[in-house]
């Protein structure tokens, strides 16, 4: 028998072992990126629908303090309302009237004034309550400090 026509078909049937063990891994892989994009996809899209409403505090002047609520998500909130969960509740809030809040497109903001006195909390814990596209029942609770 003829050594080169042996080590010919060796060599090939090497080079078509390692051609299909190659090509299964580059489809698994191709596989799990392909899954991996979908679901961040799928995540963007979820996201596309939610607000996300929150509160900065800024100081004014003669004791009052300015809550600034925005919604930093990337959908409409609707229905912005706040409660407040701190027991010491010594302060006023001085335009409550507009709450609550009809509508804040992403990236809005609206204000609140608050007046403190001597004995009002050095920090508030308060609970935005809103509606967007995901959902009728979206919360956040957030800790303030005044």
């Amino acid at each position: 028998m003829d050594w080169s026509l042996i080590i010919s078909i060796a060599a090939l049937c090497f080079s078509a072992i390692t051609y299909v063990v190659h090509d299964r891994r580059i489809k698994k892989q191709e596989g799990l990126i392909n899954a991996y994009q979908l679901e961040k996809i799928d995540a963007e899209k979820i996201d596309q629908k939610k607000a996300f409403v929150k509160a900065n505090l800024i100081k004014g002047d003669k004791g009052n303090r300015i809550i600034k609520i925005f919604n930093s998500g990337k959908s409409a909130a609707r229905n912005i309302s706040f409660e407040i969960l701190s027991e010491n509740q010594n302060f006023w809030i001085l335009n409550q009237d507009v709450l609550p809040f009809e509508l804040l497109n992403p990236q809005e903001g609206t204000e609140l004034i608050i007046s403190t006195s001597v004995g009002s909390p050095d920090k508030v814990k308060i609970q935005f309550i809103w509606e967007d596209d995901s959902s009728l029942s979206n919360k956040y609770e957030q800790v303030l400090t005044l």
